[in-house]
């Protein structure tokens, strides 16, 4: 499934023990999770990151991760990619990895670091660092930093993430990637979630799951291709699924795929264990998919076996 178009939400510690299951269910496909603030301390560790990756990736959800900064300069910036990179070994998002640049709490205004000078040197740093690491960045901001304090050129080098709790999204950047719209505020939606509660909430603009994956970001390898993104998949119903397993049942007996299956219209595990057995020969990732791509690719084995 692409994330084009669809909705999500971005949580961290202030959320508590959040339920990604209901999020899920409320029907918010990705999930941004903040994993720490700050500099490289443990202390500064978001206290639910890998609880809120765990129940990601335990309910199928494609998440990010974000670090809210305090950096004062360049140093402090090479800190704070270092704090994101450490929590991130192991790992391996779909999203991006963005660096939060806001004065929400009013603390770079009070050690004289909410200038241009500092926080265009901050961000670009920042960028800079988690990029040569491996990850895709990203900047979450608003229109105050980029009309003062972030210069075009460091703005424009990477995928923004824009917060505007509004009806509408009024950054037109090619390189708009998320709109975070609403909050406790929020013109487009309910701000409350059932099971959840008050939760800030976004809408994505890229599939990034598929950029991330075929550019091999993010811990990803670019051999780990995506063949398809959206099509048939676990426990799916219907005559284009009984269609799909004749084509499987098919290639096992030409010994395309060894794998057996019930001859009915559920996609069930034998479906997506021959599923995957194909997608594994043609060099792409094992998502379970069968989508256009997938039928296209089958049909071509069959044929070369005919």
């Amino acid at each position: 499934m692409s994330l084009t178009g669809k909705k999500g939400v971005d949580v961290s510690s202030c959320n508590g023990d959040v339920s990604i299951e209901a999020i899920k269910k409320a029907g918010y496909d990705f999930v941004m999770i903040r994993c720490g603030y700050g500099s490289d301390y443990a202390s500064q560790d978001d206290t639910q990151f890998e609880n809120n990756v765990r129940k990601c990736e335990k309910a199928g959800v494609p998440w990010g991760a974000y670090l809210y900064s305090y950096a004062l300069g360049t140093e402090d910036a090479k800190s704070e990619a270092r704090h994101v990179i450490r929590l991130l070994k192991g790992k391996r998002p779909t999203l991006p990895v963005a660096i939060d640049i806001e004065d929400a709490d009013g603390y770079h205004e009070r050690h004289g670091g909410w200038n241009f000078k500092t926080i265009n040197a901050v961000t670009k740093t920042f960028i800079e660092e988690i990029r040569k690491a491996g990850y895709y960045p990203m900047l979450y901001t608003g229109f105050e930093e980029l009309d003062n304090l972030i210069s075009p050129e460091v703005a424009n080098s990477v995928d923004i993430w824009f917060a505007q709790w509004w009806k509408t999204c009024d950054y037109k950047g090619k390189n708009l990637g998320m709109w975070q719209y609403g909050g406790e505020t929020n013109y487009l939606d309910s701000p409350t979630i059932p099971g959840v509660g008050v939760i800030d909430q976004d809408k994505c603009y890229k599939d990034y799951p598929t950029i991330i994956k075929n550019g091999g970001y993010n811990g990803w390898k670019k051999s780990d291709k995506v063949l398809d993104t959206a099509g048939y998949k676990y426990l799916d119903k219907g005559t284009g699924v009984l269609a799909l397993k004749e084509m499987l049942l098919f290639a096992k007996r030409l010994g395309i795929t060894t794998q057996g299956m019930d001859e009915n219209g559920t996609f069930g595990d034998g479906t997506q264990i021959a599923v995957n057995q194909l997608l594994k020969k043609g060099g792409y990732e094992q998502n379970g998919i069968a989508g256009d791509n997938f039928i296209k690719h089958l049909a071509k084995l069959i044929k070369a076996k005919l």
